[in-house]
């Protein structure tokens, strides 16, 4: 018996793949069951993905302080340190920009590429403020003087369990669908072992995470990035020398300059790491698991709340007289 825990993490991984699979199957035998389980399902396997200080909202459409308003997200990720709750009337949820750090969509019967175009874009058009003011440790701080509130935008999640036709290949669906959502998981046919799993699909995969950190905290899209395919990410600080060894044990791959530093022995580092080099071979889920969460690390969370921002944009609407007065 292998006692190794990481084999029997990395098998209960690919265990929670095929348990998924079956699940889903027994649940569309149910007509009745299959939109609500689907959800619930999902919700369960990212939640046993990613930190505690998320929470997970149903059904609910992002808002913005300029009025900007989202499709419908079948589940929010979003953090709720610094953002009130939810504005809330009645069953319609509507939550901040500021607030979101994750959007997943929810699919079983089919993949309508123009809907699914129309309902990330409709994320991407959203204007996060960087301008929520809060008491850091060196005094009271707001994003235009502090560099690292900038804006963000969510990381998008596309999971379904439609398995690709001949007509839509999984190399086609990443290529249609890729630019315009982080991660695709969808249940595909593995011919080899004669059973069905859940595969993960990341076009942008062999991207830096520099390149990644632009695209998420820079809201630039892809055609912008085109010139940052290799862009590195610059640490802060200087390293010992002794350290650069330690940072290529840890896996990571390390380009240092002599810095100007009175220390010699102080150096100015970067890294190249790609997503592809959080790649565990043949378990798709535990992937998953390592690349979302490095990504949610690299993004600037939790945001600074602009309370002054939607403050002016209800005063606009009550000099309009479009808000109701008593």
């Amino acid at each position: 018996m292998n006692n190794n825990p990481l084999k029997l993490i990395a098998d209960n991984y690919n265990d929670l793949n095929a348990m998924m699979v079956k699940e889903i199957e027994l649940a569309t035998a149910h007509p009745g069951l299959t939109g609500s389980y689907r959800e619930e399902m999902w919700r369960k396997l990212f939640r046993s993905m990613i930190p505690l200080k998320f929470s997970f909202v149903h059904g609910a459409m992002i808002i913005d302080s300029d009025g900007g308003i989202s499709n419908e997200v079948d589940i929010a990720v979003i953090d709720e340190q610094y953002t009130p709750y939810i504005f809330q009337y009645h069953s319609l949820k509507l939550i901040p920009i500021e607030a979101v750090s994750m959007v997943i969509e929810c699919k079983s019967t089919s993949l309508p590429e123009e809907q699914l175009i129309e309902w990330a874009k409709s994320i991407d058009d959203l204007n996060a403020k960087n301008t929520g003011i809060a008491r850091m440790a060196t005094g009271y701080s707001i994003g235009v003087t502090n560099i690292t509130q900038s804006k963000t935008r969510p990381i998008k999640v596309l999971v379904s369990i439609k398995e690709s036709t001949k007509d839509v290949t999984i190399e086609a669906l990443k290529e249609r669908l890729g630019d315009h959502f982080d991660f695709i998981v969808q249940e595909q046919v593995n011919v080899v072992a004669q059973n069905k799993l859940f595969q993960l699909l990341v076009k942008h995969e062999d991207k830096t995470l520099g390149w990644w950190g632009k695209r998420l905290n820079e809201h630039k899209d892809v055609d912008q990035l085109k010139d940052f395919v290799k862009d590195p990410l610059p640490l802060l600080g200087y390293v010992k020398e002794s350290g650069v060894k330690e940072l290529n044990d840890s896996g990571l791959e390390v380009i240092s300059v002599a810095a100007v530093n009175p220390d010699a022995k102080s150096i100015t580092s970067t890294i190249t790491n790609t997503l592809e080099d959080l790649v565990i071979q043949g378990n798709p889920l535990l992937t998953l698991n390592l690349q979302l969460n490095q990504l949610l690390m690299l993004m600037n969370n939790p945001m600074l709340f602009p309370h002054f921002a939607y403050a002016k944009a209800f005063n606009k609407l009550n000099e309009n007289q479009d808000i109701q007065k008593p």
